[in-house]
């Protein structure tokens, strides 16, 4: 087998992969809590992170994963939970050869397609210690839990237990996250990046899909199907009492604050931390622990139930600095139909009276309650989505300005996975695919998760419809997709039972149009920035948040460029829109100049919270400007 493969002499790496540069909702701290729990084994280990872009993944070696190779030379073992290609592994493998490659398992069980040497089949903070000196020769037993690969004789890949095995108890441990990780491209992460707490584990929403009418004949395997149809974080809950779990989080804030005051964004893991969240901001009150964003993770209605409580907390929190910001949030759909394949167990009615809520808290608490961060979560397409369902959707998106609190709406799609329900309601009606139509189609790559079972639509003009959205996003950058929604919209409206004959100009001109009658025409001889241009270009403006608000609730919007040239739009809820350009040094008129760009705007009088966009804008743009 394996044991003794490793050196002794050399430290472990600990391996996570992020798939975007602006923020990621792919969580680092369990491997910071693992990592931290090895080095108070006594294990010598770091925690490595790299950005590698999903879409980049499958182009062959990048200067990233070649900087990667160089960093991961000098550990062994090399352990990595998440990653959306394994090819990618696979190419490190090959880079360095001898080297011992560890998987965990993570959100979904997915040991078959893991590139692996060893596969962790339970819970690492256990046993992982006890595997690493397996692998150095230093215990004679692997840990229960122990899976390695083998190849058979006609060369097929299979995973065996190296018996025998040792049972490895359960130890109390401090919580000391490894807070400094080995970074491989700073430059791809953005300034302040979050750090996860967390309360109780698990989902209190156990309602159960084979309990709903619609999953009537779906084989949902045991220990699956519980909460909603599309996650798995409602098959299980680990409550405790609100006084415990308040303690718990007031500690790990605690920690953080303390060892690394960098950290100011703190999500809060648990799905309904209301019945303890205002007693920990009381109590973050008297010991002056402030400074710091509390991001949530929870339901709509829950906030609703509890808003009295929220209320409270929310005034603690102005008072104190502290602010409060509701982060992945899972709306999911407007559709009732949809909602209820979904197994939310919760009406649209109730989306739409939490939205307006949410604004109403905005409005009252100001700074206090922070939606720069808001990630709803959302599917507008699932395999069953109907034309009916996108009308629904689009007018409840414009009532409640969902669109300012989730981004690339026309590109979210339901992901299938086997530990979900969802996936075995597509099952039953013959809806699993065995590949996606296309790359653009599969959303978790896209998104940098787990790899996704492909699907294909049961309506094929929402099919069609879903490709166009899918194309013409592109033009726009992602942007402005209410307006191209309108447009896709309109354009299947008008063409009745010939929708199969629209095509993406047919769409596009109509767009046109619409882009026109709103005020934002688009500019002769500009096209929509490449992603690798809104990269660089995310970078330019740091701190400015690329997908979020600054300077008073502004946000960039569509963005377009030819040689020598970049037209940014900035958009406000309020306020009208303002496009800035961004050229060469040259003659003419400027706000402002940084070393290599002139900063101007065609608009001949700029309104008071227009020129503070524009000052904020420029100011970043010449501080990053070297």
């Amino acid at each position: 087998m394996l044991e003794g493969r490793c050196s002794p002499d050399r430290p472990v790496a600990i391996l996570s992969f992020q798939s975007h540069n602006d923020r990621s909702f792919l969580d680092d701290r369990e491997l910071a809590l693992l990592s931290g729990r090895l080095r108070d084994e006594g294990i010598t280990n770091d925690l490595v992170v790299g950005v590698i872009m999903p879409d980049g993944v499958g182009q062959g070696e990048s200067d990233v994963e070649r900087r990667l190779v160089h960093v991961l030379s000098s550990y062994d073992p090399i352990i990595y939970e998440r990653v959306w290609d394994p090819a990618l592994i696979e190419r490190l493998r090959r880079a360095l050869p001898g080297t011992v490659f560890v998987g965990l398992r993570g959100e979904h069980r997915l040991a078959d397609s893991a590139p692996a040497d060893v596969f962790c089949d339970d819970n690492p903070m256990r046993f992982l210690a006890t595997l690493v000196l397996w692998l150095r020769g230093q215990t004679p037993l692997a840990p229960r839990g122990t899976l390695v690969r083998r190849f058979t004789a006609d060369g097929a890949p299979e995973w065996v237990k190296p018996e025998p095995l040792v049972v490895v108890p359960e130890r109390a441990s401090r919580y000391a996250p490894n807070l400094r990780p080995v970074v491989i491209n700073p430059e791809s992460l953005p300034a302040v990046r979050t750090f996860s707490l967390v309360g109780n584990g698990g989902c209190p929403f156990q309602l159960d899909a084979r309990e709903n009418p619609l999953y009537a004949g779906t084989n949902i395997p045991d220990g699956y199907g519980r909460g909603c149809a599309f996650c798995t974080t409602g098959n299980h809950y680990e409550g405790r009492p609100n006084a415990e779990t308040a303690a718990s989080v007031l500690e790990q804030i605690r920690y953080v604050r303390t060892h690394a005051p960098e950290l100011s964004l703190l999500v809060l893991k648990d799905q309904n931390p209301f019945g303890y969240l205002t007693e920990v901001i009381e109590r973050c009150a008297v010991e002056n622990l402030t400074g710091f964003t509390l991001l949530l993770e929870t339901r709509a209605e829950w906030f609703l139930r509890n808003a009295a409580r929220f209320d409270r907390a929310l005034g603690i929190a102005r008072e104190i600095g502290l602010r409060v910001a509701p982060f992945l949030v899972g709306i999911e759909n407007f559709s009732q139909p949809e909602l209820d394949r979904f197994n939310k167990g919760t009406t649209a009615a109730a989306n739409v009276e939490f939205l307006e809520t949410l604004w109403g808290w905005k409005e009252q608490y100001g700074d206090a309650f922070d939606l720069t961060h808001t990630a709803f979560g959302f599917i507008l397409f699932s395999p069953w989505t109907t034309i009916e369902d996108l009308a629904v959707n689009l007018a409840a998106i414009r009532k409640t300005r969902f669109d300012r609190l989730r981004g690339s709406i026309l590109l979210s799609r339901a992901r299938l996975y086997p530990d979900t329900a969802l996936y075995y309601l597509a099952e039953r009606d013959g809806l699993l695919a065995d590949e996606f139509a296309s790359d653009r189609e599969d959303a978790s790559s896209r998104y940098g998760y787990y790899p996704s079972r492909p699907w294909r639509f049961a309506h094929p003009n929402v099919a069609h419809f879903a490709t166009l959205a899918t194309t013409l996003a592109e033009r726009t950058g992602s942007k402005d997709m209410v307006r191209l929604y309108e447009a896709l919209l309109a354009e299947f409206d008008a063409a009745g039972g010939d929708w199969s004959a629209i095509t993406a100009e047919d769409v596009w001109r109509r767009y046109q149009v619409l882009a026109g009658e709103g005020g934002r025409r688009v500019t002769a001889g500009m096209a929509p920035a490449s992603e690798a241009l809104r990269t660089r270009l995310a970078r330019l403006v740091r701190p400015l948040p690329f997908d979020g608000t600054f300077a008073g609730g502004w946000r960039f919007g569509q963005v377009s460029a030819q040689p020598g040239r970049i037209e940014l739009e900035l958009r406000h809820t309020v306020e009208a829109p303002l496009v800035v350009e961004i050229v060469r040094h040259g003659q003419g008129p400027h706000f402002r100049r940084s070393r290599h760009y002139d900063i101007r705007t065609a608009a001949h009088e700029c309104t008071r919270a227009q020129r503070e966009a524009l000052t904020a804008l420029s100011q970043a743009i010449a501080d990053n400007d070297h």
